[in-house]
């Protein structure tokens, strides 16, 4: 009885992630509304995904001896996906992105893939159901065995290189900018771990435990929260198929470089000056109460091109743009919420007041840097 139960929830997921996938991809590949290069990676992406998890579909509704020759998709697709990942990262996190011609080279493994196995794909209806019944049915050549794996690690190195682009985008974010949304980066993080479970089932599947259904069930399930990740995302948090706001430059980004002040001819005077100068200015001016101020935005008021102010609040105050804003504002927050005439203000006002635009951040943020919650600190300070 339970087993029956669960096979009815599992087609039940199974349909609906069918049906998301191919909707969503489609709506991402046709809408013309907010279209940006990233949907477009993410709808392929989406479709690729249905076509690899296809075979697995058709097994699961006794459907795959009307149409055995979609066996190869899973073969030819499922050395797509790592790459088709990482570009839609690339297209989410970096201004100005193009599809250069050293991107192509990305694709080599696939054209490899098509020449090995065309006689594969050239095998009669029978043949190729004979070969799907011998993976589930843990007969599976070693030949095959090995080609899975393979694939799967594949793929899940572009999963840790997409991580690192996203881990390069948040660190750009705080030397540029004084607020970043961490839904943005975020959903690209789930969007990542979400899509590499079924990479993972596969390995586990092949290297692991001995393959069979469970492993089909486990991928398919994969598939199902993929799509209905991209669902949520697209209903609740629309913005996120828009470009990502404060994108990195599309070559290498500055703070992406090792040793990225070297070739800096400031010197040391010139960098006391201007962090006398910035200091001043921020002190007395208050930027920090704009609650998006940009380095940017910063250099344009200064006077100090926006590299250099970068360089002195790394070098000569260890920290990033982010964290030397934040500062100012905390500083602010203690007083006012120290202060018995701010007593009829809430602390989401007082975050407003001092250049914050949400309560969340502005707790993790007083948390990390005075040690206690606004709450706790007001108490104590009002004693």
């Amino acid at each position: 009885m339970n087993n029956e139960i669960t096979n009815k929830v599992n087609l039940v997921l199974i349909i609906i992630g069918l049906f998301l996938g191919l909707t969503i991809g489609l709506f991402l590949l046709l809408n013309k509304s907010e279209k940006n290069k990233a949907n477009t990676y993410l709808g392929i992406l989406v479709l690729l995904s249905l076509a690899y998890f296809l075979p697995g579909f058709q097994y699961r509704f006794d459907l795959l001896e009307q149409f055995p020759h979609t066996i190869g998709l899973t073969k030819l697709v499922g050395i797509l996906i790592g790459p088709m990942t990482y570009l839609y990262v690339k297209a989410c996190t970096q201004k100005g992105y193009k599809m250069l011609p050293i991107f192509w080279l990305h694709f080599i493994p696939f054209v490899i893939v098509v020449i090995i196995k065309t006689p594969f794909f050239l095998q009669s209806a029978q043949e190729k159901l004979g070969h799907f019944t011998n993976t589930v049915e843990q007969t599976i050549l070693l030949e095959n065995r090995a080609f899975f794996t393979l694939q799967s690690i594949h793929g899940l190195i572009y999963f840790f290189l997409s991580v690192q682009l996203i881990v390069k985008y948040k660190k750009h974010l705080e030397n540029s900018t004084s607020y970043s949304d961490r839904s943005f980066y975020s959903w690209v993080l789930v969007f990542i771990g979400i899509h590499a479970l079924p990479m993972l089932s596969m390995i586990i599947g092949f290297v692991i435990l001995p393959f069979g259904s469970y492993t089909i069930q486990s991928v398919l399930f994969g598939f199902f929260l993929f799509s209905f990740a991209v669902f949520l995302a697209i209903m609740f948090k629309p913005e996120l198929f828009h470009s990502f706001p404060h994108q990195m430059p599309f070559s290498e980004s500055e703070e992406n470089k090792t040793h990225k002040y070297d070739s800096s001819n400031l010197k040391e005077e010139q960098k006391q000056a201007y962090v006398k100068k910035l200091v001043q200015f921020v002190e007395l001016n208050k930027p920090y109460l704009e609650p998006e101020l940009t380095l940017t935005q910063l250099s344009e008021q200064t006077d100090i091109p926006a590299h250099y102010i970068s360089q002195v609040i790394n070098e000569k105050m260890n920290r990033n743009f982010m964290d030397f804003i934040n500062g100012y504002r905390i500083n602010d927050a203690k007083k006012k919420l120290a202060d018995k005439n701010f007593d009829h203000f809430t602390i989401v006002a007082i975050a407003y007041e001092v250049g914050f635009n949400s309560k969340s951040a502005f707790y993790s943020v007083f948390k990390k840097k005075v040690g206690s919650t606004p709450s706790q600190y007001r108490k104590s300070a009002l004693i």
